[in-house]
């Protein structure tokens, strides 16, 4: 009985934080700023090890931000993560693509193991060219408050307390899903500032 209140008490405080990251997140006014402080807030929230922002670029999608801290404690000093050049197309084939194009998420216990009656594939080359070792994967779209479709993040390998890989569970998709809703009305804002001041600009 303890420990279920203990668990029923934590998740209480995660979704308190969540409720304080949105009032933070809405006093945001640069969109660059906002999207790279979504993903570095909903990793800490579920423990992911890495993650990505794709933005929609024409009938693509590029990486925007990729955090990765396994990663990042290799890097010698001056090197970057060697995803920011990495896009793909926006259909089915691919994870990020299906979700794009599906506007639903997609939860993968294990990448190796996706089954062959899924449309999309896990992309091993970054993997294999790094090193670093995929297993759990949580996609999904980034939306505005209007339904507009910014583009699609992506969460890797969910850390249990202890730091062993799990996948992203029942309480971890609540999360990610109850922030990714809360955020909704400050990336709209967001957005719309971007546009006027890029309007401003052009204008001047």
């Amino acid at each position: 009985m303890r420990r279920t209140k203990k668990s029923v008490l934590q998740k209480e405080q995660k979704l308190q934080k969540i409720l304080e990251l949105e009032k933070k997140l809405e006093e945001i006014q640069d969109i660059d700023v906002l999207l790279e402080r979504i993903l570095t807030e909903t990793r800490a929230i579920v423990r992911a090890d890495a993650g990505s922002i794709y933005e929609i670029e024409e009938d693509k999608l590029r990486i925007k931000y990729a955090q990765n801290d396994t990663q990042l404690k290799k890097l010698k000093p001056g090197e970057k993560l060697p995803y920011l050049s990495f896009s793909v197309p926006i259909n089915q084939k691919s994870i990020s693509g299906y979700v794009a194009l599906s506007g639903e998420p997609v939860n993968i216990q294990d990448a190796y193991q996706i089954s062959a009656d899924k449309p999309f594939v896990f992309n091993k080359e970054t993997d294999i060219s790094t090193g670093y070792h995929t297993k759990s994967i949580y996609t999904l779209p980034l939306k505005m408050q209007s339904g507009k479709l910014l583009g699609v993040m992506q969460l890797i390998n969910a850390q249990d307390e202890s730091g062993k890989l799990i996948g992203f569970d029942e309480d971890a998709v609540l999360y990610i899903t109850h922030f990714a809703s809360s955020v909704r009305q400050a990336l709209q804002n967001t957005y719309q500032t971007n546009l006027m001041v890029q309007r401003m600009l052009r204008m001047a």
